[in-house]
């Protein structure tokens, strides 16, 4: 997590994708490859720090039991990177939360998104028609 060559070397990329990411790419790291190198240019060494400081000092804990927004929250049971139980202190705290676990990692939703795109897609088609 510290360097962003993964985003840089498709073959770097590839090797670590598993270990990574978890879910589906622990067998099909070549995939992560090829997602990447479609973001060789999407960002600076110094955003990609200024992501690792944000995600290392922030929290918005004390502030989810103010969201009134119904919320879906995504979370891959096999995500090496952010463990499930964050998801269940967000579905805690988030009053309007509806919590879907999925078998996968940390980008399945992109990578097995046949799998989750309907769980988004019927989550934004019935508004309020969630407790």
């Amino acid at each position: 997590m510290v360097t962003p060559r993964r985003f840089s070397d498709p073959d770097y990329a590839a090797a670590i994708a598993g270990e990574l990411y978890g879910g589906t790419v622990r067998a099909h790291g070549e995939d992560v490859a090829r997602l990447f190198v479609r973001q060789l240019h999407a960002g600076s060494k110094m955003g990609y720090l200024h992501q690792l400081l944000a995600g290392a000092v922030w929290t918005s804990l004390f502030a989810l039991p103010a969201v009134r927004q119904e919320t879906l929250i995504v979370a891959g049971t096999d995500d090496p990177i952010i463990p499930v139980v964050n998801a269940r202190i967000l579905h805690a705290l988030l009053p309007h939360s509806m919590l879907h676990l999925h078998s996968g990692g940390h980008i399945d939703v992109v990578h097995n998104a046949t799998e989750l795109a309907p769980v988004i897609e019927k989550f934004l088609a019935e508004p309020g028609e969630r407790a």
